[in-house]
C-alpha cells in the first residue's frame, strides 16, 4: 500500500509539473522604435531583427539606378540593420548577429543590453557604451 501511495504522489507530482507551461520570454513580439527616427525590432523565441535609421533624417535616395555614390554613402551610412540568434539571462539580452550591414558584426562578439519591460515599454541599455533605446509594443 505504501509503494501504491508513493507511485501516485508520483504521477500526481509528474502530470502536474507537464501541465505547466513554460515561462514567457517577455521580449517575443514587434517593438518600434520611440523617436523621430523609424526602426523595427522584432524578437521570435530564438531569433531577433533590428532595423533603423540613424541619426537626424534619411538623406534623398532617389532610386538605385539614379543615386548618386554620396547618396548611396549617406544613405548607408544611416541605416543600422542586424539579425540573428539572441538569449535572455535574468535582464541581459546578448545578439549574436548572423547577417548584418557591416561584415565585422557577422560571428563577431555580438552586443549586451541590459533590458527593462514596462506594460508596453521596453528600455533597452547596450553594454558598456550606455547607449539607450526606447521601443513600445506593436504586438
Amino acid at each position: 500500500m505504501k509503494y501504491l501511495m508513493t507511485l501516485l504522489a508520483v504521477f500526481v507530482a509528474v502530470a502536474t509539473l507537464s501541465g505547466q507551461a513554460a515561462p514567457t520570454n517577455p521580449l517575443v513580439g514587434a517593438w518600434k522604435i520611440d523617436g523621430a527616427q523609424p526602426g523595427l525590432y522584432i524578437f521570435t523565441k530564438q531569433h531577433y531583427s533590428f532595423a533603423r535609421i540613424q541619426g537626424e533624417a534619411l538623406p534623398d535616395y532617389p532610386s538605385n539606378d539614379k543615386a548618386t555614390d554620396a547618396q548611396k554613402v549617406a544613405v548607408f551610412n544611416t541605416l543600422y540593420l542586424n539579425s540573428g540568434t539572441y538569449t535572455v539571462t535574468g535582464n541581459t539580452l546578448a545578439t549574436k548577429a548572423m547577417m548584418a550591414k557591416s561584415k565585422f558584426a557577422i560571428g563577431g562578439a555580438g552586443n549586451q543590453y541590459e533590458f527593462a519591460i514596462a506594460g508596453s515599454s521596453l528600455t533597452l541599455t547596450q553594454k558598456p557604451s550606455g547607449a539607450v533605446l526606447k521601443l513600445t509594443r506593436l504586438e
